[in-house]
């Protein structure tokens, strides 16, 4: 989708395992790294690699397809809005809690705030009346409480454990 016939300029991105993505540049410029990149590089040629030493190609690989979606639908404005719900629910369903994980990471250092909100909302569904086992496997979290001292937390705030979930 050029604009008024111009050509679509390429941006090369090169993941930490050394993939090479080739980005039509709307898509790029939803990252703000990418886009500080230019910024800061403006002399850069068209052929010019940004590195993303802290992205590996497969996050980056879904990061594009959101983005990519995302660029479109604004395109169509208050048309797309519907659109939107329907591809994030879709793009996320077969997405496993270590994908989430990888994405949030890769979405935060490439600072894409749309699809960080998206994730973190996300991972809250995810962990919403989940027990506290659950919550810490998920984070990798180890339980540095004695089983006294967590029968006692427990103790206190009852409330806070009542209506979670079966694991």
């Amino acid at each position: 989708m050029s604009e008024l016939g111009q050509a679509k300029r390429i941006i090369f991105l090169k993941t930490a395992d050394g993939q090479l993505f080739e980005v039509d540049e709307p898509v790029a410029m939803e990252f703000e790294i990418v886009k500080s990149f230019f910024d800061e590089n403006e002399d850069a040629a068209d052929d010019t690699v940004v590195p993303l030493p802290n992205v590996s190609a497969e996050p980056l690989a879904g990061i594009i397809e959101f983005c990519k979606a995302h660029v479109e639908f604004r395109a169509k404005g208050a048309a797309g809005k519907d659109e939107v719900k329907k591809f994030n629910a879709e793009y996320i369903k077969e997405k496993s809690n270590e994908q989430l994980k990888e994405l949030i990471l890769a979405a935060n250092y490439l600072n894409i705030k749309e699809m960080l909100d998206f994730l973190t909302e996300t991972i809250a569904n995810r962990l919403k009346n989940k027990s506290v086992e659950y919550v810490r496997a998920f984070f990798g979290i180890e339980n540095d409480f004695t089983p006294q001292e967590e029968e006692a937390v427990r103790k206190e705030y009852e409330w806070a454990f009542e209506g979670v979930d079966e694991d």
